[in-house]
């Protein structure tokens, strides 16, 4: 016996799982160290392998062990010196190709610190079986982490990690963590979505001004992407409602405080023309959508007249859809200084009613002089002053904490 430990070159192998279901193994350094304990005593002529922090779930998966197996059947070792069998396989193929080495007659034993595993019948029939317990031990693992992740959508707690504006309650025991509101996030996510509900933003200049007004950042510290605001506005999971697992059609509603309204949410997607719902063209019309005509009582429509005084030869024209001075065609861009001039146009829409006589268009200007003097006569009673300044004083609070979280960003960048 003493003649074959001679004849045996040993490939010293660790492995450290990066899954959870390891994190209970011994490190790399501490199987190392149990290993050298048995070299030393033994004598054993050793090559020794760097630690290898890999799955051994599927096969084909880990560098060093795969490339080890390849000296071994060129005949540059022909034995393994490892923790636990469970090291070097959790899977039937890597379990085979190991198995089969001995059978060829290229690996003569595996060692463990508790078990010699020779090339014989009952020795590879052992070391089979614990290889394949530990392949059971993976898959009951993963079913039951399965179960448990359905059984925890099913009480109201999203099982994964939770969206921006949210945290997962880590300090809990697994199994009883629940979402919170995340407070240095929450009430600036929720202002992207009041942003983008005044149907004046894109998701672009939302994200621009979170960034370089807010200096909002994720939580490894970097800025959002686009794609990221993008799937803020379209998770049904700041509403209260999430799909488990994605795509499943199992839909659970969620216990976490929800950050919008269904309402709101639904709105967000028409802006974002999704669901195949028209997009709402944006206006910057001054009083469009405020006021409505005192005949018929349909909305005040507005129009746009742009007109440019030609710097070379003074003409003035419309340059709605005219690029060019019809007199002395010079295109507008290779004009020095044009006069540009705007005139904006309100009127009733006539949407109730047709042959509203309410037909003709009204300067912005004298419309804004008629709206000063009709808000001027107007008198506000105490009652609702009261109400009025207590509202403004909550809706003032609001922002006073927003403005504190943003200038706690900027505090934290510029740290």
């Amino acid at each position: 016996m003493e003649q074959n430990k001679q004849k045996i070159k040993y490939f010293e192998y660790s492995r450290k799982s990066t899954e959870s279901e390891d994190r209970q193994v011994l490190s790399l350094d501490s199987q190392n160290s149990e290993l050298t304990k048995i070299v030393q005593r033994e004598k054993l002529d050793v090559i020794t392998l760097p630690g290898e922090s890999k799955s051994a779930k599927a096969p084909y998966n880990r560098p060093i062990f795969d490339k080890m197996l390849d000296k071994i059947e060129k005949g540059e070792g022909n034995g393994i010196i490892v923790w636990h069998p469970d090291r070097l396989s959790r899977n039937s193929v890597d379990a085979g190709r190991i198995i089969y080495l001995m059978d060829i007659g290229k690996l003569l034993e595996v060692r463990t610190p508790t078990n010699i595993f020779h090339n014989t019948p009952n020795d590879k029939f052992l070391f089979s079986i614990l290889c394949g317990a530990a392949k059971l031990e993976n898959d009951n693992k993963g079913i039951n982490v399965k179960r448990g992740l359905h059984t925890k959508a099913e009480m109201g707690w999203y099982p994964t990690v939770a969206p921006i504006g949210y945290l997962n309650d880590t300090p809990n025991l697994k199994g009883q963590r629940e979402i919170k509101s995340d407070p240095e996030r929450f009430d600036l996510v929720r202002k992207m979505f009041d942003l983008m509900l005044t149907g004046a933003y894109t998701p672009p200049q939302i994200l621009k001004i979170a960034t370089e007004k807010w200096c909002f950042r994720m939580r490894n510290g970097k800025p959002m992407a686009r794609s990221t605001l993008y799937r803020i506005f379209t998770d049904s999971f700041y509403y209260g409602m999430y799909e488990y697992p994605k795509g499943s059609g199992n839909w659970h509603q969620g216990k976490h405080q929800p950050m919008i309204t269904v309402e709101e949410y639904d709105h967000t997607q028409i802006l974002l023309g999704r669901q195949g719902k028209p997009r709402p063209k944006s206006h910057f019309f001054t009083f469009s959508g405020m006021i409505r005509c005192g005949e018929c009582g349909s909305t005040i429509t507005a129009d746009e007249k742009i007109q440019v005084i030609c710097s070379k030869c003074k003409f003035k024209f419309s340059a709605k859809h005219i690029k060019v001075c019809p007199k002395c065609n010079t295109p507008i861009e290779e004009m020095k200084k044009p006069v540009i001039l705007r005139y904006v146009y309100h009127s009733c829409s006539r949407g109730k009613k047709p042959d509203c006589s309410q037909k003709h268009w009204i300067r912005e200007e004298i419309l804004e002089k008629q709206l000063v003097d009709i808000l001027g006569r107007i008198e506000i009673p105490e009652e609702f002053h009261n109400w009025a300044m207590k509202h403004l004083r909550s809706e003032n609070k609001e922002e006073a904490n927003e403005r504190n979280q943003i200038l706690a960003n900027v505090k934290k960048q510029v740290a």
